[in-house]
């Protein structure tokens, strides 16, 4: 399976502390093959929750959080609401 390569927004601003901005160039490592481990989930098992998704791709609720707001800006998923919530 190739790595999807994706433009994401940049993740820390320049008022943020120095460790802020380090933590945010070594996410930019790993922001590409949780996206694919996301969208691989997805394809496989078709729609489900950030947590549901923790037994599929092994990451984070947080990990999958925060790629699932830059995959819908992207454009490459979108959110489904259901109505129990």
């Amino acid at each position: 399976m190739s790595q999807l390569s994706i433009d994401f927004t940049p993740r820390a601003r320049r008022s943020d502390p120095e460790s802020s901005k380090a933590a945010a160039r070594q996410s930019e490592k790993f922001a590409s093959s949780h996206a694919g481990r996301i969208l691989a989930a997805l394809k496989l098992h078709g729609a489900m929750s950030p947590a549901q998704m923790f037994d599929h791709t092994g990451l984070s609720v947080v990990q999958i959080d925060r790629r699932g707001k830059e995959m819908r800006e992207a454009g490459l998923v979108r959110l489904k609401r259901l109505d129990d919530g």
